[in-house]
């Protein structure tokens, strides 16, 4: 946005004289010093601004004012920069992330271990990582879900309040879920008791179910509403693919949602090193070149995805299956693979997050055996009274945070820490700062109101 430069027929009268026409006296009152809160929402009358002046007061251009080449973006690299990094929020939410309580609300004792109905164990061992998820399982306790649910159909968030409840509070050694092994057809079609199936597959299912039985009647909605759903908000993220034109550095964003991470670990000693290999930058070019949206042509790109916003509740699972190769009596890496207790997600993030998400270890999942057809699956989960303790179906015993670490872990549970996320306080403002500039002996302010 461009005003008279400072000079003599700039005459600071007549800008009070204005201000105070208007009704605008305080500006003088205050010898002009006016203080300002930041907005916590992007105001889209001043993005169109932006795109349409240039800043009088770029960053780029203070102490290279007599340097040519630090001159003003044009519009149209204005509007290109608009469109990067574009993330579709949501028109309304549905179950707001800060009611979720990532600690447990209530300390209690180590519940029931679960019987094994048949080659049932890939099922045990998914049901005790998520009874032990906090968030979760404050939820399910206090049977937010089942209280107002009323349908005749087959509903996974009552069933699991059910299991919650009686898996910790039954007082027993151990309990029996058949109610939800009895219905695993209604979890996923074609899986079938008596067959041993894949732990991760099974979970990925029952996180399904959670989120269709909580959504039920809210089918018409967008999909981006749809993923503020009380399940999804707890286990849900994003991640960012960018691929940048290495010719004209234009760069364009999709995001995906994710509900885990599924790191393959080849050539790895440990989760860190595979997620730097989950984030590495990967070279477009010879005969898989990038169509560029500017260029109009192919052209040598990079690509690179990163987790863009981080889930309250991260899994992380290590790809021990070559499922290819898996029936051939195959397929099982079964390398170790060091894991930590505390896990630091910013250097995985997208560089426009400014956050620091730091996890803690709460269940491992592992599976014993050749293969994914064979084998046994069993898990170590941490108590809310802060001791481990390893699942065997229906064996429950205490163990050490050293015996943790040293499993060949499947799949991998951690819970965000309450103090690594941002808080915004919500600021009420009537009016933007779009442009300020400097003159001699006074200022003058462009607002939006």
């Amino acid at each position: 946005m461009k005003t008279a430069p400072a000079n003599n027929s700039f005459n600071k009268s007549k800008v009070d004289a204005a201000l105070t026409k208007n009704g605008n006296n305080l500006f003088i009152l205050q010898q002009r010093r006016v203080h300002f809160k930041l907005s916590t929402r992007p105001d889209r009358q001043q993005e169109l601004l932006k795109k349409k002046y240039s800043p009088i007061n770029n960053p780029d251009a203070i102490g290279f004012k007599n340097d040519k080449q630090k001159v003003a973006k044009t519009q149209a690299q204005v509007e290109d920069e608009a469109q990067e990094n574009e993330f579709q929020k949501p028109t309304s939410v549905l179950y707001r992330k800060d009611k979720l309580n990532l600690h447990w609300n209530k300390i209690t004792s180590i519940g029931a271990g679960l019987r094994n109905l048949g080659n049932t164990c890939f099922l045990n061992s998914v049901l005790q990582c998520l009874t032990y998820t906090p968030p979760l399982t404050n939820i399910l306790l206090a049977s937010e879900h089942g209280r107002k649910c009323k349908t005749q159909q087959f509903c996974m968030m009552c069933e699991m309040e059910n299991h919650v409840a009686m898996a910790l509070g039954s007082g027993k050694s151990s309990v029996v879920p058949r109610s939800i092994a009895s219905r695993i057809k209604n979890i996923a079609k074609h899986m079938r008791i008596g067959r041993q199936e894949d732990a991760h597959e099974f979970l990925r299912f029952v996180i399904e179910g959670l989120q269709n039985s909580v959504l039920r009647g809210y089918e018409k909605l967008d999909n981006r509403i749809k993923e503020t759903n009380m399940i999804y908000q707890i286990f849900g993220g994003y991640l960012q693919s960018q691929v940048k034109c290495l010719e004209c550095k234009y760069n364009s964003n999709t995001y995906d949602p994710c509900l885990d991470l599924s790191l393959d670990f080849k050539g790895c000693d440990s989760v860190k090193r595979a997620l730097e290999l989950f984030v590495k930058p990967e070279l477009l070019s010879k005969g898989n070149k990038y169509k560029c949206e500017r260029c109009k042509k192919l052209t040598n790109a990079q690509k690179q995805i990163t987790i863009y916003q981080a889930p309250m509740v991260l899994t992380i699972q290590l790809k021990r299956f070559d499922f290819a190769r898996s029936f051939y009596g195959g397929g099982k890496i079964g390398k170790f693979v060091s894991f930590d207790e505390v896990l630091n997600l910013s250097p995985y993030m997208t560089k426009s997050q400014q956050e620091t998400p730091i996890y803690h270890l709460y269940a491992v999942l592992v599976h014993s055996g050749s293969s994914c057809n064979s084998g046994h699956y069993y898990c170590f989960v941490k108590n809310s009274n802060g001791i481990w303790y390893e699942m065997n179906d229906s064996s429950v015993s205490q163990v050490s945070l050293k015996t943790v670490l040293r499993q060949q872990a499947y799949l991998l549970f951690y819970v965000r820490d309450p103090s690594s996320i941002k808080k915004h306080s919500k600021v009420n403002t009537c009016f933007t700062v779009i442009e300020y500039s400097k003159y001699r002996g006074g200022g003058v302010f462009f607002i939006y109101i």
